[in-house]
């Protein structure tokens, strides 16, 4: 195997490395609109050394949060799916890998898994690292993705056009998963960028 194929694989393997591992615990730190609106009004960090966690206050709320981002003209969910954050974006310590390209949403047994936001299913599949995946095309180069899901939502295929707050699955710990939750990510122009602070 060339050294060049051996630093890709590598890389790839620390990037989809073993999402959350599981909180102390999650009571009263989770929020929740209708399911249509397909975001939570407030969202907690859980309970237990999350080493990359967003700024909160002192009840571990989010400082700041707004449930809704405004990312090259789409509406997208946050947080989809009712949660508290095991892991944010960026470099983290412990665990499996080193930087974290998306959110952790612990929710300890699986809970409804909701589309970020309109657009079409481009992929459902179990995918390396991700276990059960989706990926949604939305408009202006966004997409976002959902992984390590227990299922899929009925009728749900590539293909499916769907609407801000529609059921796509159910979290899980499908792929490298140490606990059930929703690995979710925001990708703009195939960047992953970080869910709970890009766009306006």
């Amino acid at each position: 195997m060339g050294m060049g194929r051996f630093v890709g694989i590598f890389a790839a393997a620390l990037a989809l490395a073993a999402c959350a591992t599981a909180p102390q615990e999650t009571s009263r730190q989770t929020q929740r609109t209708s399911p249509r609106a397909g975001a939570m009004t407030a969202l907690h960090v859980c309970s237990g050394h999350v080493s990359n966690a967003p700024t909160t206050d002192t009840k571990r709320k989010i400082i700041n949060y707004d449930p809704l981002a405004r990312v090259a003209g789409v509406t997208l969910a946050r947080a989809p799916v009712r949660a508290c954050v095991s892991s944010g974006f960026g470099p983290r310590r412990g665990g499996a890998g080193s930087f974290h390209h998306g959110v952790d949403l612990f929710t300890k047994t699986p809970e409804p898994v909701y589309a970020g936001g309109d657009g079409v299913i481009e992929k459902i599949a179990t995918a390396r690292g991700y276990g059960r995946m989706v990926l949604i095309r939305h408009e202006g180069g966004v997409k976002t993705r959902y992984g390590h899901l227990s299922s899929y939502a009925r009728g749900l295929n590539a293909g499916t056009r769907v609407r801000r707050g529609d059921l796509i699955g159910h979290t899980g710990d499908s792929g490298n998963a140490t606990a059930v939750h929703l690995h979710y990510e925001i990708l703009i122009n195939g960047k992953r960028r970080n869910p709970l602070t890009v766009g306006g």
